[in-house]
């Protein structure tokens, strides 16, 4: 080819290439930036953000937890960044052609570059090149053997994207090996090349060429090259691939403070509740489904999705992806300015627009019709929509948050978004929700009870009242505000954890107290289950209580009150210092306050159940363990523990809805704690006790496997005089 066509031709495919990726590129960001603008601030401290990307981008810290998954990782990753140099230096070799018109020869790093440093660059290129190719047959292997879960279905993205980088370096070898070779037969250029082991050998293997034979195969190695990877290059922004792009700043903006939350609903100024269309959701909620990298580790630690329901996180940001970018893009572009940002004027217009494609889709699965649903539970029929089964399926345990490798936030938020778009819009929910909604609606209690029975679990344990002490000791200060919940004032097993606990605080001397009839449901399970409107009624309602009393802490046994009372209670000006008692528990224990006999239920094996609550969203995952360790126990772990821990099923407010799909998730639970070998399993949750007691019952072993809060095992222990 002439020298001046070859520079022109390698111009355009170049132009045209990145044109496109970057024009993909631009038209994605425009789409996220149609997302709404709240008041989360995911800019603040800057240098932990950037740390952030330098951990888990570079350090691959989350990548790393799949150990053969992250070290492939990390070959591509450096490979790439490293092998781009020499992607550079073969398009500018195409650009620079022209030069062999007017005797020169094309741009190279050897003709600018010093011996040495051409040598380690050569050396480099060469092996990196040669960990990647083989990175990529590996990665190809696993996804073809079937045998790691989290990548079935198969996908043909990620698997096109691996011939991808397969054809890049094949094509690599082939450009460097005859290269090597057109300079070993042309210009006596040493073979083997001391910088280029991987190369020399495929230059020894093409050695019975001639030298023209040599050149045209270095002709056909070099187009073959530029032209998969400006294949690739332009493909990027129509794959998962994407992520390259998108996952860093995803990283960067990582929400602080909301945590798997929906936007907040200020109900004094909006006449539409909850979410029903995907550009009512916040611009990072849309980013995440961009940066996703469809990995699969968070249907893996789904407990809905591994008991057999629809509900895949992966598959969520997946659909929320396809409705943005190709369901209802022209419909919404058509309101905005060039940026994705809403035009003076058009808002109600926009409004007023039905959908093209739905968000969320009630349609009816024949659920035993085959091709209706995979054998994981997902209905393949739902693209680019989540269903109904989907979004009541989800536990709010942020298991897909904590596994993410880049920290994508968004799968329970949004899912609680549009259960607040059915629920308070559309009074469109499962009916059991109802008589939990008219309970804490009617008597602050999602079971109905009155306030007249909050004090029932306390009578006879001398537990004083806020407004007892009022009367007496004109409105002293207490050091603890007891949290009794819902579940302790009404569940009978949960009762017998809060009487278990008085027992260990009186004998400790804790200065403590109730709110006996004041207190009031705190409103998780209605946030939980999208009725905003009744979790900010309720939380008003006990932040105005709280108001009137003097406390130092407030103590809870439930890890939803403590989330509620000490984070989401800001929002409504509740500022408090909320106190689980496993951790006052290990601080009495550890302070020796409490008076122990330790040889009763001593060699007790014991097993903690970490309640998603306390340790994931408030990361209280060694208290527990201490108390264990204290009470001289033998603990034992469950393979999914600590960070890792499986949903005992109650959370969303699910503990008030039936299981009506898959497997139970409180006993796939149980079954994990019966795998242990333990004679006990230990909660501090009174959801999880409910959810695991009923797990026991299911596989019939109750006499196998007790179920029983910390306080209950450390008031088991205390010294007769106490």
């Amino acid at each position: 080819m002439p020298p001046v066509l070859h520079s022109l031709l390698t111009l355009l495919l170049t132009a045209s290439a990145f044109g496109f990726m970057l024009t993909r590129l631009f038209r994605i960001a425009v789409l996220v930036n149609t997302g709404t603008r709240g008041d989360e601030r995911l800019t603040d401290r800057p240098g932990e953000r950037a740390g952030k990307i330098l951990t888990l981008v570079f350090g691959h810290q989350k990548v790393l937890e799949d150990r053969l998954s992250g070290l492939l990782h990390i070959a591509f990753l450096y490979g790439f960044l490293v092998l781009g140099i020499g992607h550079v230096e073969v398009v500018l070799e195409g650009l620079t052609a022209f030069r062999r018109a007017f005797g020169a020869e094309p741009f190279s790093y050897a003709s600018v570059l010093p011996a040495r440093l051409t040598a380690v660059y050569h050396l480099s290129q060469d092996l990196l090149a040669a960990a990647v190719l083989t990175a990529a047959s590996i990665a190809l292997l696993r996804r073809w053997s079937g045998r790691v879960k989290r990548l079935e279905p198969r996908s043909r993205d990620a698997e096109t994207i691996l011939w991808f980088i397969l054809a890049l370096y094949v094509s690599f070898f082939l450009l460097t090996g005859s290269t090597l070779l057109v300079r070993h037969l042309g210009d006596d250029a040493a073979l083997p090349a001391p910088a280029q082991p991987v190369t020399s050998a495929i230059a020894a293997s093409l050695q019975g060429l001639s030298l023209p034979v040599a050149r045209v195969i270095r002709g056909a190695g070099w187009w073959a090259h530029v032209l998969v990877f400006l294949g690739f290059a332009a493909y990027i922004p129509l794959t998962k691939h994407m992520h390259l792009v998108f996952a860093a700043p995803n990283i960067y903006f990582f929400r602080r403070r909301r945590f798997a939350l929906p936007p907040r609903i200020d109900f004094e100024k909006t006449e539409k509740f909850g979410v029903d269309r995907v550009q009512e959701l916040p611009w990072k909620s849309l980013l995440d489904t961009f940066a996703c990298t469809e990995c699969g580790r968070c249907n893996t630690a789904c407990p809905a999705h591994m008991t057999g329901k629809p509900l895949q996180p992966m598959k969520v940001l997946h659909d929320l992806k396809l409705n943005l970018r190709h369901g209802n893009a022209e419909q919404i572009l058509a309101h905005r300015d060039p940026v994705g940002r809403p035009l003076p004027g058009r808002a109600e217009e926009e409004a007023a627009t039905e959908p093209t494609l739905p968000l969320v889709t009630k349609a009816a699965i024949e659920r035993e019709r085959p091709g209706a649903v995979r054998e994981d539970g997902t209905y393949l029929q739902v693209n680019g929509q989540i269903h109904g089964d989907e979004l009541w399926a989800c536990t709010t345990c942020a298991a897909c948050v904590e596994v993410c490798p880049v920290l994508i936030d968004s799968v329970p938020g949004t899912l609680l978004a549009l259960r607040q778009g059915l629920v308070m819009m559309e009074s469109a929910f499962p009916s059991e929700a109802t008589n939990a909604f008219r309970g804490m609606e009617v008597q602050g209690n999602p079971w109905g009870a009155g306030p007249d029975r909050r004090t029932e679990w306390a009578e006879g344990l001398g537990v004083a009242t806020m407004a007892e002490l009022a009367g007496k000791d004109g409105g002293r200060e207490v050091e603890y505000l007891l949290w009794v919940g819902c579940a302790g004032a009404t569940d009978p097993r949960a009762r017998k954890t809060l009487q278990a606990l008085v027992k260990v605080l009186q004998a400790a001397k804790v200065d403590f107290a109730t709110l006996g009839r004041e207190e009031k449901c705190t409103g998780d399970p209605a946030r939980r289950m999208g009725n905003e409107y009744l979790f900010a009624q309720l939380a008003r309602e006990n932040v105005g209580t709280l108001g009137k009393h003097r406390f130092r802490k407030i103590l809870v046994t439930c890890p939803h009150c403590l989330n509620s009372l000490g984070n989401e209670y800001r929002e409504h000006g509740g500022q408090y210092e909320v106190v689980h008692h496993s951790r006052l528990l290990a601080e009495l224990l550890a302070a020796g306050r409490v008076p122990l006999d330790l040889a009763r239920g001593l060699g007790e094996q014991v097993t903690f159940h970490d309640p998603c609550y306390l340790g994931r969203y408030a990361r209280g995952f060694e208290p527990p363990r201490e108390v264990l360790v204290r009470l001289g126990v033998k603990k034992t772990e469950m393979a999914q523990s600590r960070e890792n821990g499986f949903c005992c099923g109650a959370g969303g407010g699910r503990i008030f809805l039936e299981e009506k799909i898959g497997r139970r998730v409180n006993v796939e639970r149980t079954e994990q704690a019966l795998a242990t070998g333990a004679q006990t399993v230990a909660v501090g949750c009174p959801f999880c006790m409910t959810m695991m007691t009923d797990g026991t019952k299911a596989k019939d072993a109750e006499e196998r496997l007790r179920v029983k809060d910390l306080a209950e095992l450390v008031a088991e222990r205390l010294a007769p005089e106490a």
